[in-house]
């Protein structure tokens, strides 16, 4: 009877020790529901592709600097967080935004357009060209005036459209001869560089040769 005591005993830690146990152990894998739900596949999808394109347009200009025959100097490359819009933004998703700072500390933007095509691009252009004059005026093509605050040289090419802008003077020759020589360069459709209360100049540029218009 004693022994049956014992042993009845024994089984009721036992069971005690197990349930404590299988307790502590659903209390440990307890997670938020909010990590096992599926998440929307549209959302994920496009912030995937978004972050994809992004580190592609970013490494593409670090490769393309690669090649800086003309020794632009850049010292210093960076996302641009600003993102101030611009008239171009409605016409693709595809824009690179970049700062640089050169070795003098001369400071740029970059920003890159990439069309699905050559009308594509053309399209956007003209379209920028019929506001970009003073007071949204527009712009006659390789002779009007661009309305800028800095300074701006824009080099449209077959499609996609270049726009590096500083404070300070531009020394444009040096930048088209550095995009001339990038993976993707096609030929120039248009090139100007556009200055404070300055005429804009607007050049042609083939086989290295640049001459104003």
């Amino acid at each position: 009877m004693r022994a049956l005591t014992k042993l009845s005993s024994y089984l009721f830690l036992v069971l005690i020790g197990l349930s404590t146990a299988c307790r502590d152990e659903s209390t440990q894998k307890t997670i938020s529901l909010n990590k096992i739900r599926p998440q929307s596949a549209t959302n994920h999808h496009n912030s995937a592709r978004k972050q994809s394109t992004d580190t592609l347009l970013n490494q593409s200009l670090i490769n393309f600097y690669a090649n800086d025959s003309c020794r632009l100097g850049i010292a210093i490359i960076s996302i641009d967080t600003n993102h101030q819009i611009h008239f171009l933004d409605r016409f693709t998703s595809l824009v690179q935004r970049m700062q640089l700072k050169d070795s003098s500390q001369q400071n740029f933007q970059y920003k890159r357009w990439i069309f699905r095509d050559s009308s594509s691009c053309t399209e956007a252009f003209y379209n920028w060209l019929d506001q970009a004059g003073k007071n949204k005026s527009s712009v006659a093509l390789q002779s009007g005036q661009i309305w800028s605050l800095d300074h701006e040289v824009y080099m449209i090419g077959k499609s996609e459209i270049i726009l590096l802008s500083s404070a300070q003077r531009i020394i444009y020759k040096n930048w088209l001869k550095w995009y001339s020589g990038t993976p993707d360069f096609k030929g120039f459709s248009y090139i100007f560089y556009s200055k404070p209360k300055k005429k804009t100049i607007w050049m042609n540029y083939n086989n290295n040769n640049l001459s104003t218009l």
